[in-house]
């Protein structure tokens, strides 16, 4: 008869799981990060702890997870702007909450191009200065951030877009991203984006692409219905 086997070696294989967990690697666990908190058109759900020079968002934080930005994009497009945006993580949970105004001063010289290009246009006045808001709650399972974005605009029109997306840390400080939602105010159009964020110590990037299915108004027939999405940042950590 083959003696019973001690209890002692039966417990033994559970301390071997521990110590095969803790020498799996660190990027299996890391979390997305943006530095910027962006994704690829939407807000990320990410707490600004670091200013931060880039295209989409260059940010000052200030105290209990507000910060001032601005979106140098939207400055290089005559659209000067000013956003004060607050965040907090607890546990798992992403919440941030921000507000922007944008005041566009090139209307004159984009009137002229517009007007010059389409001799049957005899006047155009884009208005593109408002006020706009917008709220995001995320869900950190580790790898993976699970979002949702409502915006709300207010320039010549009224706009409303709802977004969800999901990004998953692949490797290192690597994440794919994808993104869709609609507008249900300014156009009830389906909205979407896919591409890649860098994020890691200090210097950002991220490349995509983002369906948009914009008409300029100004331009017949000239339909938009895809953009590419390019950042690049600089954490100051």
């Amino acid at each position: 008869m083959t003696p019973p086997r001690p209890a002692g070696r039966r417990r033994s294989s559970f301390p071997r799981w521990l110590l095969a967990l803790s020498l799996l690697p660190a990027a299996a666990f890391a979390q997305v990060r943006t530095n910027v908190a962006r994704l690829l058109t939407t807000d990320a759900a990410e707490v600004i702890d670091a200013p931060v020079l880039g295209l989409q968002r260059t940010a000052l934080p200030l105290f209990g997870g507000l910060s001032v930005d601005t979106s140098l994009y939207a400055d290089a497009l005559l659209a000067p702007n000013l956003g004060l945006r607050w965040a907090v993580a607890a546990g798992p949970h992403r919440v941030a909450l921000g507000a922007r105004y944008t005041h566009f001063v090139g209307a004159s010289a984009y009137s002229s191009q517009v007007e010059s290009q389409e001799p049957a246009i005899q006047s155009f006045t884009p208005e593109l200065s408002g006020p706009a808001f917008y709220a995001v709650y995320g869900l950190s399972l580790g790898p993976v951030l699970v979002q949702g974005e409502a915006r709300y605009a207010r320039y010549d029109s009224d706009y409303l877009a709802f977004t969800g997306a999901v990004a998953w840390n692949f490797t290192d400080a690597w994440s794919l991203i994808a993104e869709g939602g609609m507008r249900v105010k300014g156009g009830a159009k389906l909205k979407a984006a896919a591409g890649v964020r860098y994020g890691g110590e200090h210097f950002g990037m991220a490349l995509g692409a983002a369906y948009v299915d914009l008409s300029d108004p100004a331009l017949p027939g000239e339909d938009l219905p895809v953009l590419p999405t390019f950042d690049l940042s600089w954490s100051f950590r």
